[in-house]
């Protein structure tokens, strides 16, 4: 299992340049063409969100009062509760009204055809086995994960099984490679 700490995150600019986020990893690491992408975001005003082709993203509000998307070909999706993910394609043109004020954001990015993922929040504790790689994410309070510690806001790769508790909440995606 590796641990990814918060202050080893890597800032940058979102593809659009609106926005500010941190990656926190990805495969393959540092390239456009990844095939998941793992990343928190600021978002401190009503902006456009970037357009990913033929990717999936799992979006959870970490902070904040949160966010109406509105989306070109589809119905609007409001996200004002913390530690929901929430799925969308994001090759769809979608802009974001805020709800009072900015918002902070975990990004589950996935390569559709390539990757595809499931995520849920856990507010105690979590048992998973799976075949591929599992994401973690420290979002409220600390964790202890097959005995490693994550403080809040850390995040771990773990392959094949995961023995997670957690006074706060920890979110885990489960990624499968196609």
């Amino acid at each position: 299992m590796k641990i990814i700490r918060r202050m080893d995150f890597r800032e940058g600019r979102w593809r659009n340049g609106m926005g500010v986020s941190w990656d926190i990893a990805a495969e393959p690491p540092e390239t456009d063409d990844f095939g998941w992408r793992f990343a928190t975001a600021r978002i401190d005003a009503d902006v456009p969100f970037s357009l990913y082709p033929e990717v999936d993203r799992i979006f959870t509000l970490m902070s904040g009062a949160g966010l109406t998307l509105d989306f070109a070909d589809r119905p609007p999706l409001t996200v004002d509760r913390r530690f929901v993910p929430h799925h969308f394609a994001c090759d769809v043109s979608a802009s974001c009204r805020l709800h009072g004020g900015p918002c902070r954001a975990l990004n589950l990015f996935t390569r559709r055809g390539r990757w595809s993922a499931s995520a849920e929040v856990f507010s105690s504790g979590a048992e998973l086995e799976h075949d591929g790689p599992i994401l973690l994410f420290a979002l409220q309070g600390a964790a202890d994960v097959n005995g490693q510690a994550l403080g809040e806001g850390d995040a771990a790769v773990a392959e094949y099984q995961v023995d997670a508790g957690t006074e706060g909440f920890l979110f885990a995606a489960l990624l499968d490679r196609h």
